[in-house]
């Protein structure tokens, strides 16, 4: 591989730049979007940047302006050269001064329109602007969490298939603890990937026959048993049996379980005994020369003991069939609930792209990604996968990756560019450390090897550390395969940072930067245990670091100013949050700030844990066990002795049990955003919080948590118990989200505690890593690894899952727990800490391969080895350690049990205490944006963007509507066509894409097809939704002129969803009643009067929301639409117009209607000149769509025009003068 040179590089075609740590690789991405701007004359929106966070595209999208603009500024002033790239601009003569001036400044310009994203931004994107030829669907909603939906079908999956299954298999399942999640997790993660190869191939078993098979054999075993016990028993004992398995009391425990076993008269839970009596068990236990004891009853137990085999074979056969056969539904089922929804996460967008870019139309969809695009730079491609290197080499036009897992294999596809695209893959396989997220290392492998060997580059000058720390990591490192990867070579790498920038001691350069620490023993016969060793390691990193911010270490920086060390410069790098807390523990009680940053996610902290006891606490309060556990919990803050102490204090109890009363009622009324109000408030949880050193970290945490469940609540629609559950759900599960990301506490200068996932790219002055010996953290009871050919293998059980299956799967995390300390060692800029010694597990981790080799067998062998033996090792790496200036750059000693720090002092801030101004007026709470649904429904949290029909009425219960995949039954008619909010969404979305000027049979069957699709209906509703509509637009609709019907409308004279805002004076259930005072006519508005003054309504100021279904102009008139699916019945009869006023006001669509005019009437007012209600305003219509007859305007048409003297009421007692919106 061939160092990177910018003049010999060819910006055409297929090239991999491998970038080590700290080597510049974003400076080369910029330094190629320069040369793609002035030597191929391309524009920014023609050069496509793909990284993988949001955060590192800001990074790009700042660095690149940036750049261009000092390039501008070369040629503008004629500066000095700054860099390389500077300096081969101006030599070269590809670009005169005078173009390079014109082609930066226009790339500056269209700068906003930049083509740089993220990875599912570019998916996103390029799937939008070719709908067409994607097939991808307009306005999807895109969602991080699809979490609910996968609970969803795993549950019909155990709904439809595992709860059909035989008896005795659902039994065992639901013995052995299983759940519709415990069975779909090995695949989470890969619902949908489709390069998963899952093994073994298990058959759907006949289980009943086999437990039939066995039982028949049960009763002579129990009646010989029975009767032979005592005698069996002996036999074995006086048998010269190995005592190693044959003690009698262990053949007395055998016999024992064999008793409760054999007397229950069932083999279903077992009999763990049972193999002791077996003939081939009591051979392998003989010694040598001795003769094997005789009983008929070992001879029965050997066919018992084969056939109970048989059985748990068998279910574990039928198991994974299961299991493989959930896996197929899952794929299947999510695609098609997301398409019925809408909805897609994101990796569907990979997938779309992929399979659109492979599709019939594939080659005209990358031919139009290659004509928007000139060229593609992908940043971090060490953490691509199979899928996302395949769409990229099929957007360069190169022979696509084929097959299961086959990453090198190519298919004869499209030909190759006749000018070769420029695809650049920029990336570092050293760091690849996200395979929890799908990363796969073997895609960037096989892309590697499919670049041609003169278009390898390498990156080979580290810029970030100074020469000293250089040399130690490349000693280090300079091992036989490292990485444990042959297809991962490490490449030593020179220093190129500023000799000047550098860490002093007393104003000298301090010396030796690799520093590690060996842990003494207590019992040096045995590794140390985990748990002493990490108190020890905390202790002394703290100590350390106090040290460290004594005032006598200083650094220089890039700019050249000296400075004292500070908080701020300093990280430590842990690998679980819990390492996180208590070295923050160990720095709060030393008086040293610290701030968390990493990967770990809000719902693994304690606040969200009792979060969630207060949430079930407070759901069901008269439980006192729930309540006194939510008191215990570090939010509420009562000790043990409080809580005990309420036994005896009855008044102190009940307040308590009113608290949570009122918490409840707060849920119920407001959400959870309510509930938590009143416990910030009135449980004194922000006091308790903000008591202690960590109360701003633990602050964070309970409003991130508490946010993110009403953000829950909100979209999803749960209710108190529905939040728990999901709470519930994300604190046992591991859904990657970034709105899950545990948040800073402080902006403050503080020690960084970050994971070392959280920490690449980023870089410190001084890094500690306390916890190196540390192994590699259990993963899943999944075993998952890949094949020979490099495709991802999951195992479910077949013969080699626990053996070589297992071992492989082992060999990948210690791979990557190599690459992991890579990364965390190259962090540090001028000081790096690491601790080591014989503690246990610290043999299985990569840091024992590189300093001490094949030194040591196994673990074993590697606890009794003298920590004067461990510490020689180290020193004697530091002995092989090269660098030309100064001693060894590596360091190793014992780790210091005392380290003489005095109290840490914080710099105080010179620029005086800030106050926040406080306020001086009284802030109206009244005012707030209020609706139709709202005010019948007598909360705020009722308000939504659309009213379809799922409005009760007051006091009633809501119905609960028809599912969408319920059951069809034999009548088909409109009548009996699903109720409830989904049947009114999908009928409402009928007529909001109806063209009434234009409708004809074929167009209007393709349009009630693909709605009652999208909504989940099956395509036998066809006939009687598209009859439906056909009698909506011929049905007379106008008492005054029974001739018009909607079939008449011309197009632009009606608009659909008409949203509007009305600004509210004051709005009361008083006001209301006295503005229909005297309005109202029993024929007409039926008991609508009753229903008002059963109306709760909040007395509020503000706007009036709501949107009108539709609007259309007539003859010079305007009318108000209102499609209703109400049910009423199963016969026309049922929908007479005389028998409507009943509904209109019992669900209070006489308010809505009355409403809708007012915000009509004053838009008109507004827009159309001479406007007058009585000449220009035709009235409202409600159309019961069920209900419709096209003969008459009778049936399932309500028509009314309210009286003016309410439009004029409505304009002095309700609105405020002035513009209404209307849009």
């Amino acid at each position: 591989m061939k160092t990177l040179n910018l003049n010999e590089m060819d910006t055409s075609g297929l090239t991999l730049i491998e970038a080590s740590a700290g080597t510049g690789k974003t400076w080369t991405i910029t330094a190629l979007y320069i040369l793609l701007l002035l030597e191929q004359r391309m524009r920014p929106e023609e050069i496509l940047v793909v990284t993988y966070t949001k955060a590192a595209t800001a990074e790009l999208r700042d660095r690149i302006r940036k750049r261009i603009a000092a390039t501008l500024d070369l040629y503008v002033t004629g500066r000095e050269p700054a860099d390389e790239l500077e300096q081969m601009l101006l030599a070269s003569h590809k670009v005169d001064r005078d173009s390079a001036q014109r082609l930066l400044t226009r790339a500056l310009y269209s700068f906003d329109d930049a083509a740089i994203f993220t990875i599912h931004g570019f998916c996103q994107r390029a799937l939008l602007e070719n709908a067409f030829e994607s097939g991808s669907l307009f306005d999807s909603e895109l969602t991080a969490d699809q979490s609910a939906l996968v609970a969803q079908v795993c549950d019909d999956f155990w709904r439809t298939r595992i709860m059909a299954d035989e008896g005795p298999f659902l039994e065992r399942l639901v013995m052995e603890g299983y759940t519709p999640d415990k069975l779909a997790a090995p695949f989470e993660g890969q619902y949908q990937n489709r390069d998963l190869n899952v093994i073994p191939e298990a058959e759907d078993v006949d289980l009943a026959r086999l437990m039939e098979q066995r039982d028949v054999l049960l009763p002579p075993v129990a009646a010989m048993w029975a009767a032979e016990r005592a005698a069996i028993v002996q036999i074995l004992n006086q048998a010269n049996l190995s005592q190693t398995s044959y003690k009698p009391p262990q053949i007395e425990a055998a016999a024992t379980k064999l008793d409760v076993c054999l007397g229950r008269g069932s083999l279903d839970k077992g009999c763990d005994g049972l193999a002791l009596f077996t003939p081939a068990r009591i051979e392998k236990g003989m010694k040598k020369g001795s003769t094997r004891p005789e009983h008929p009853f070992f001879g029965l137990c050997d066919k018992l003991h084969d056939a109970v085999v048989r059985v748990d074979s068998g279910f574990t056969a039928k198991l994974i069939h299961r299991q493989i056969e959930l896996k197929g539904w899952l794929r299947d089922e999510l695609a098609r609930r997301k398409q019925t929804l809408n909805l897609r996460c994101y990796d569907d967008l990979l997938l779309d792209l992929h399979l659109a870019l492979e599709g019939p139309g594939g080659g005209r969809l990358a031919a139009g990604l290659r004509e928007r695009y000139k060229a593609a730079l992908i940043d971090e491609f060490q953490d691509t996968d199979p899928l996302q290197w395949r769409i990229f080499a099929r957007l360069a036009g190169l022979p696509t990756i084929t097959g299961r897992g086959a990453y090198d294999g190519v298919s004869a596809g499209s030909p190759p560019e006749a000018v070769p695209y420029p695809l650049f893959l920029i990336g570092d396989p050293k760091q690849a450390i996200y395979s929890f997220r799908g990363a796969d290392i073997h895609a960037y492998i096989a892309a590697a090897r499919a670049t041609d060997g003169d278009r390898r580059w390498t990156l080979d000058t580290n810029r970030r550390s100074t020469p000293p720390l250089v040399a130690a990591v490349n000693t280090l490192f300079g091992t036989d395969n490292p990485f444990l990867n042959p297809g991962i070579l490490f490449s030593k790498v020179q220093a190129g940072r500023d000799r000047r920038q550098r860490l002093l001691c007393n104003g000298r350069p301090v010396e030796s930067p690799l520093r590690f620490w060996v842990y003494q023993r207590a019992d040096r016969s045995k590794a140390a245990g985990k748990g002493a060793a990490r108190g020890a390691t905390v202790t002394a990193t703290a100590a350390e670091i106090a040290r460290l911010l004594d005032g006598s270490y200083e650094v220089i920086a890039k700019d050249g100013i000296q400075r004292p060390l500070k908080p701020g410069d300093i990280a430590i790098l842990v690998k679980a949050h819990y390492q996180a807390d208590q070295m923050q523990s160990a720095l709060t009680a030393r008086g040293i700030p610290s701030v968390q940053h990493g990967n770990a996610t809000i719902f693994e902290t304690r606040e969200a844990l009792d979060l969630l006891r207060i949430l079930r606490a407070a759901a069901d309060p008269a439980r006192s066990a729930l309540v006194r556990e939510a008191l215990l919990t570090s939010v509420i803050g009562l000790s043990a002795n409080e809580v005990f102490a309420l036994h005896h204090d009855e008044g102190a109890w009940e307040v308590w049990l009113l608290r949570f009363r009122a918490l409840h009622e707060a849920a119920r009324a407001g959400g959870v955003i309510a509930l938590v109000s009143r416990l910030l408030g009135e449980c004194g949880v922000r006091r308790q919080a903000l008591a202690s050193a960590e109360g701003p970290r633990r602050m964070t945490n309970i409003l991130h948590c508490c946010e993110l469940l009403h953000q829950a609540e909100r979209e999803q629609g749960r209710g108190l118990e529905g939040s728990i559950a999901w709470l519930e759900r994300r604190i046992t599960g591991e859904l990657q989200d970034d709105t899950f990301l545990l948040r800073l506490e402080t902006d403050a200068n503080a020690v960084t505690l970050s994971t070392i996932h959280a920490s690449k790219g980023l870089e410190y002055p001084v890094v500690f890593l306390p916890f190196a010996w540390d192994p590699p953290s259990a993963k899943s009871g999944r075993v998952l690894f890949h094949n020979a050919s490099g495709g991802l293998t999951l195992d479910l059980g077949s013969d080699q899952r626990d053996t070589d299956h297992k071992q492989l799967a082992r060999e990948e995390q210690d791979a990557e727990a190599a690459r992991l300390l890579y990364v965390a060692l190259t962090r540090a800029e001028f000081l790096c800490y690491v601790t080591w010694g014989s503690i246990k597990g610290a043999f299985e981790s990569p840091l024992r391969r590189l300093l001490h080799g094949e030194n040591f067998k196994d673990a074993k062998s590697f606890g009794a080895a003298d920590d004067q033996e461990i510490l020689d090792a180290v020193a004697g790496l530091a002995g092989k350690a090269v660098h030309t200036d100064g001693p060894s750059p590596i360091a190793a000693r014992f780790m210091p049990a005392e380290i003489a720090a005095p109290p840490y002092t914080p710099e105080q801030d010179a620029s005086g205490a800030f106050a926040c101004r406080e306020v001086q007026r009284t802030i109206s709470t009244e005012w707030r944006v209020s609706s139709f649904s709202a005010i019948t429904g007598g909360s705020e949290r009722h308000l939504q963007p659309h009213d379809y029909d799922a409005v009760t009425a007051p006091g009633a219960s809501p119905a609960t509507g028809d599912s969408p995949v319920a059951e069809l039954g034999t009548d088909l008619s409109i009548f009996c066509f699903p109720r409830g909010a989904a049947a009114g969404t999908c009928l409402h979305e009928l007529f909001e894409q109806l063209d009434f000027s234009a409708v004809e049979s074929a167009s209007l069957e393709r349009l009630c097809q693909a709605v009652l699709l999208r909504s989940g209906y099956d395509r036998r509703w066809l006939p009687a939704v598209q009859r439906m509509v056909m009698d909506i637009i011929s049905a007379p609709l106008l008492p005054a002129d029974p001739g018009f019907s909607l079939s008449h409308l011309k197009p632009g004279s009606w608009q659909v969803e008409m949203e509007f805002f009305l600004p509210l004076n004051r709005l009361s259930g008083s006001g209301l009643t006295e503005l229909f005072a005297g309005l109202l006519s029993p024929d007409r508005h039926g008991e609508f009067p009753e229903v008002l003054a059963a109306l709760h309504v909040q007395e509020t100021r503000g706007m009036l929301q709501g949107f009108m279904d539709m609007v259309f102009e007539h003859n010079g008139r305007y009318y108000i639409i209102d499609w209703k699916s109400n049910h009423l019945g199963n016969r026309h009869e049922d929908y007479r117009a005389a028998r409507l006023p009943e509904p209109m006001a019992r669900h209070a669509y006489i308010l809505q209607y009355h409403l809708y005019t007012l915000a009509l009437d004053r838009m008109l007012r507004l827009r159309l000149p001479g406007y007058d209600y009585a000449t220009h305003f035709g009235g409202a219509i409600y159309v019961f769509l069920r209900g419709i007859s096209t003969g008459s305007v009778e049936y399932g048409v309500y028509y009314d025009k309210p009286s003016p003297l309410f439009i004029q009421r409505a304009n002095e007692l309700l609105l405020v003068s002035g513009e209404a919106g209307v849009r």
